[in-house]
């Protein structure tokens, strides 16, 4: 029986941290207002001197897609002035792409959902059925895999840092077709807008945001770990 309390205990730890880090994620995409001040204020000019495309236009279509993305929009029927002629934002085989990201995206959000309440609820029932030692072992589990998580963080932050090209392939290999996600920039008004320091700002938004979120966590289960330590003992 103890067995089995540790290992649900490890189970929900890691499902709480999935959770945890799904909310930062859908707090970028539904919290849009960075877009703004991103083109606004830093890629303004490179946008629309090298494409011909406003920052308005930029942040607006990008804000779509977020919507998009999760759910919010049903749709990404958008027009853009380019070079002072209204066109179609979007091609057929963007369209195609972004519908796979949105399957992908609202698939993510959906478990990292149900995740999180299976991890906040099974240390609450630990807690309440006074299973304490299981419940330390779901702290001490949850900073173990933070930990590990932690090192593999930096390690695809380091990649990216010195070849963003293959660590960009190989995420899509992994969780889209490579193929139909790869596009030119000549062909493709989507990646045009979208310039590396974009994600480069999506992905320290991501980072403050797990930070914060999964700290919080992390601190309380230090805090308990640290207090129950002589009564364990």
């Amino acid at each position: 029986m103890k067995t089995a309390l540790k290992v649900i205990a490890v189970i929900s730890a890691a499902l709480m941290l999935f959770g945890l880090l799904t909310i930062a994620l859908n707090a970028i995409f539904n919290r849009t207002g960075w877009l703004y001040n991103e083109y606004l204020c830093d890629l303004e000019n490179s946008v629309y001197k090298d494409y011909g495309i406003s920052a308005e236009d930029a942040s607006r279509v990008l804000i779509r897609m977020m919507y998009y993305s999760t759910g919010r929009a049903g749709d990404l029927d958008e027009t853009i002035v380019e070079n002072g002629e209204e066109v179609p934002f979007f091609n057929e085989r963007e369209l195609s792409h972004m519908k796979d990201v949105r399957r992908l995206t609202k698939t993510v959000l959906w478990l990292g959902i149900i995740s999180l309440g299976l991890g906040i609820a099974v240390p609450i029932l630990l807690l309440c059925f006074k299973k304490r030692d299981a419940f330390r072992t779901f702290c001490a589990a949850f900073l173990i895999i933070l930990g590990v998580l932690v090192v593999v963080m930096i390690a695809l932050g380091i990649w990216a840092s010195v070849d963003f090209d293959s660590f960009w392939a190989a995420f899509h290999v992994v969780f889209l077709d490579l193929e139909s996600s790869t596009f030119d920039p000549a062909q493709s008004r989507m990646i045009r807008i979208c310039p590396p320091e974009l994600f480069a700002d999506f992905i320290g938004r991501f980072a403050v945001y797990s930070a914060v979120l999964v700290g919080i966590a992390a601190v309380a289960c230090a805090v308990y770990l640290v207090v129950t330590r002589k009564k364990h003992a």
